[in-house]
């Protein structure tokens, strides 16, 4: 990680570098790249003529003001929210029923058998290192093997109609207006410290927070670290879902937090 009070100018060099580590030896560059899931407000989507339970639409317009994210305005992002209260982004796919994201990289289709979702899960689970079970005729169970932590996927007639976060109090730590809050990896580059972190993490009983800036839509973030010291760098969500303070307790989403910029945050922590 880059120490957050020499970082601005080896930014662009020091997240060049660490890409190309990331993508195999190819920069990939997202420049001012929406995240997928968001549509233009007046543009067609593939569900507006299916009736889906739950189905809705985030409107950019309301979420630029809360997050302070000027590039939602004028966009939608369709958005289940599960009988659980969980709410999850649905994205389009050439098949009927789209893809549901469940969990960190983990994307399924919504209209698939249990049995097929398990098969498409093995690649997280070997990527990730995650838990992949099933439980009795209609559920996919996704745990984290250090914490037990996960979500249950409830299927019915070959379509997925619940997703549950289990135990019954631990967070969902990037729910699904967070997550569409967060611009694309490398979409602030030339924002440097004045680049917003719309979402909080911290550790109720340690002293560490995250505050990210951007995210890659499966599991890399980037953004502040106040920790031992005050760094940029990136941070993953498995990361965080693994990690535990002093008490034994996890990590958490702020959910009182105000969105600020990545010089404030740096004042802020370095007391300056």
């Amino acid at each position: 990680m880059t120490s957050g009070i020499h970082a601005l100018p080896l930014l662009q060099g020091f997240r060049l570098f660490y890409s190309l580590l990331l993508n195999g030896g190819w920069w990939i560059w997202y420049g001012d790249s929406t995240p997928m899931s968001w549509h233009e407000k007046h543009q067609p989507t593939a569900f507006d003529t299916t009736p889906i339970p739950g189905l809705l639409n985030l409107y950019g317009d309301l979420l630029a003001r809360r997050y302070q994210q000027e590039w939602l305005k004028g966009k939608k992002y369709p958005l289940i929210t599960f009988p659980s209260g969980l709410q999850r982004e649905l994205s389009d796919s050439t098949t009927t029923g789209g893809i549901v994201h469940i969990f960190g990289a983990l994307e399924l289709l919504r209209n698939q058998s249990r049995d097929a979702a398990f098969q498409d899960a093995q690649a997280f689970k070997k990527e990730y290192g995650y838990l992949v079970g099933r439980r009795g005729h209609d559920t996919l169970v996704i745990a984290n093997p250090h914490t037990m932590n996960g979500y249950q996927i409830v299927y019915d007639k070959n379509q997925i109609i619940n997703i549950v976060r289990f135990p019954d109090h631990a967070m969902d730590l990037l729910d699904g207006m967070s997550r569409a809050a967060l611009p694309a990896l490398y979409s602030g580059e030339q924002s440097g410290l004045s680049a917003i972190a719309p979402v909080k993490f911290f550790t109720p009983d340690a002293n560490w927070t995250w505050y990210a800036t951007e995210f890659d839509g499966d599991d890399l973030f980037f953004g502040l670290v106040a920790g031992f010291e005050v760094e940029l760098g990136y941070f993953s969500l498995s990361e965080l879902d693994s990690i535990r303070g002093g008490l034994g307790l996890p990590v958490e989403r702020d959910l009182y937090y105000t969105p600020k910029t990545l010089r404030e945050l740096q004042a802020l922590h370095q007391g300056t």
